[in-house]
């Protein structure tokens, strides 16, 4: 995540989300390795004009430790189905210590912001978003040796070489499957996956294979979202009342808008909707903290069951959620955003009206007794009013909890 609670400059966010979407399909090597080198990461987490430390200094932690602890490892050491790897007393076994911290701080230093067009390369550039970080110069770069995760970090390798070598233990480290593969599942399927279906999706990670996808080289994109999307845990939920009670996740507030005005073929300029979002707290690129919006673990109140969207969840955020789906239906979100419910409106009967966005919204998984209650809500509605019959139907089921949970 990047925040613009410290990072200003829109063109950082623009290449962010370039990076992103340029690896997202590839493989985590590369995410790794691009959005360590973005500077709107390098900002954020200070890595960006981290330099080698002065005689019994240390360098900056604060790259190296999230990079371990929120992008690729953990904090505990996991077996292959994601449960922890226990020590001699019981207790969950640590994935790093902090002399491996210390190490990879060491290790990430001599980088600083690209290099403006036009202006020549400077040990600490001036701030600038327009491309990937570079090294100032090498005198910037710690190259001593170190040990890191119980490999040894030769001693004299440049900035660049370094940044390969330890992103490379990294990327073999046996946490990073399991540890990857949960995280990806809580946000594209459930908040409380089974060890055997982390299991599986890790073992697609690491073999970079999953039936016809993936390349067969570890840390494979297309092999691992596969394995995630077409598990059958992922997929018992395609019919109606055949979920486990503790499947699916709360649909996130972003998710939500985006994928609505997707379903409707929005035309806009985005103009409203980052203001929607933040009032159901989840503003783009505002994340308050470096866990973003809300931490991966976190219980639903008064259950067992992991919910990590619930956290931003309270009276004034489910308000805001409802007061959203009214807007988007029966007002605006801006001016320059227009939405098409004709292929509602032309449906036919308020039955298959409701069978459409059943169709669209949740997979035909609807419920018979939901399905009931809102076609009679419809049918209240003048029959010869089929825009607002229309709309009472998307209304009642973008807002029903049948859609705002995701299964």
């Amino acid at each position: 995540m990047v925040s613009s609670n410290k990072v200003g400059d829109p063109v950082g966010y623009t290449n962010y989300m370039a990076t992103l979407n340029h690896d997202a399909l590839g493989n985590y090597y590369d995410v790794m390795k691009d959005v360590t080198l973005t500077p709107a990461m390098g900002h954020m987490l200070d890595m960006v004009n981290n330099d080698k430390p002065a005689s019994g200094q240390h360098a900056n932690e604060n790259y190296a430790r999230e990079l371990m602890q929120l992008f690729t490892l953990g904090l505990r050491k996991m077996n292959p189905d994601g449960t922890s790897v226990l020590d001699s007393t019981g207790n969950p076994a640590p994935t790093y210590t902090q002399d491996d911290v210390m190490a990879l701080g060491r290790s990430l230093t001599g980088w600083t912001f690209p290099t403006q067009p036009g202006m020549p390369l400077y040990k600490h550039n001036p701030s600038f978003y327009g491309g990937p970080m570079v090294v100032g110069a090498e005198t910037n770069h710690d190259s001593g040796a170190k040990t890191f995760l119980g490999q040894s970090v030769s001693a004299g390798q440049t900035a660049e070489q370094e940044l390969d070598s330890v992103l490379t233990i990294i990327f073999n480290h046996p946490n990073l499957p399991p540890f990857v593969s949960k995280q990806l599942i809580e946000k594209l399927v459930t908040s409380n996956p089974s060890p055997a279906y982390i299991q599986r999706v890790a073992q697609a990670f690491s073999n970079g294979k999953y039936n016809a996808y993936g390349s067969g080289k570890r840390g494979d994109m297309q092999a691992t979202l596969a394995a995630i999307l077409f598990d059958q845990e992922a997929r018992r939920g395609d019919l109606a009342g055949s979920a486990a009670a503790s499947d699916g996740k709360l649909r996130e507030p972003i998710v939500m808008v985006i994928s609505i005005a997707r379903a409707f073929h929005a035309t806009t300029d985005g103009t409203g909707f980052n203001n929607w979002a933040s009032n159901m707290s989840q503003g783009l690129f505002n994340s308050p903290s470096v866990f973003n919006f809300f931490p991966p673990d976190s219980l639903i109140p008064q259950t067992t069951l992991n919910g990590p969207e619930f956290a931003i969840l309270n009276t004034n955020t489910s308000l805001a959620r409802v007061n959203f789906i009214n807007s988007i239906v029966y007002g605006s979100i801006s001016g320059t955003s227009k939405l098409d419910f004709t292929p509602v409106s032309t449906a036919g009967t308020p039955g298959q009206m409701v069978e459409w966005l059943n169709t669209l919204f949740l997979h035909g998984s609807m419920s018979d007794s939901m399905k009931q209650s809102i076609t009679t809500a419809v049918s209240a509605v003048s029959a010869t009013d089929t825009k607002n019959q229309a709309k009472a139907a998307i209304y009642l089921v973008a807002s029903s909890s049948q859609y705002q949970v995701q299964r």
